[in-house]
């Protein structure tokens, strides 16, 4: 729907009618009128302006107070485990800590890879990937052996815990096309699956009219049911 035309002879109008009544104010009159304006315009640049302004202000020193609290805190932390390092009791607490954080990283490394369409296999999703990309030309696809995910010690000496029902679904494969098609391959991969892991990846060419060729090993996080 179109707006109507602005009429310029009306608006010329309605501007002499207000000059013609702002002539017949007195001084007095005319002085109320232009305090109020002014009054309207600073409660507009108060409102528009100071009042964001001294909100952002006060949101960034509120967030540099909460950093130089939590810098405090794992100042006194540190300090507190370094005197107790010689403590094996006391070295408990920190290994559970990194063992838990290492299982929220894969829950969330997990949540991440659950991110492929309809649940495909990973060998169907590069399939598919590939198809998309005319140039290459998939010579050899072959699924590895699934490796169990385990949680690494602090210590050394402590052997990897294995998570139950966790483990790497990898896949080999090996395709031949231009380096622009590759490259482009290997970003579509990136994008589909933000929780994908890389194994070995290893790129030839023999120098004459033949193409690039890719051979790549891909790790993703499988649940078992």
């Amino acid at each position: 729907m179109k707006a109507p035309p602005i009429d310029l002879a009306s608006l010329r109008a309605a501007w002499a009618r207000q000059a013609r009544r702002i002539d017949a104010l007195s001084l007095r009159e005319r002085a109320i009128v232009f305090l109020c304006i002014v009054a309207v315009l600073a409660a507009l640049f108060d409102t528009l302006v100071l009042t964001p302004a001294t909100a952002h202000a006060r949101q960034r020193a509120d967030a540099h107070n909460r950093v130089a609290a939590e810098v405090a805190q794992l100042r006194e932390q540190f300090v507190e485990a370094s005197r107790n390092a010689t403590d094996p009791a006391a070295q408990l607490p920190g290994q559970m800590d990194a063992a838990h954080a290492e299982r929220a990283r894969l829950d969330a490394e997990l949540r991440a890879a659950g991110s492929v369409a309809g649940g495909e296999g990973l060998s169907a999703v590069l399939q598919r990937l590939l198809g998309r990309q005319p140039g290459l030309t998939l010579e050899r696809l072959t699924l590895l052996d699934d490796q169990p995910v385990a949680v690494p010690q602090p210590a050394a000496s402590t052997p990897a815990t294995p998570l139950p029902g966790m483990s790497w679904q990898g896949v080999e494969l090996q395709v031949v096309g231009r380096y622009d098609d590759l490259q482009r391959y290997l970003q579509a991969l990136e994008r589909e699956l933000p929780g994908l892991r890389w194994g070995e990846l290893q790129l030839s060419g023999s120098g004459n009219a033949e193409p690039p060729r890719l051979r790549a090993q891909l790790f993703l996080l499988k649940v078992q049911p």
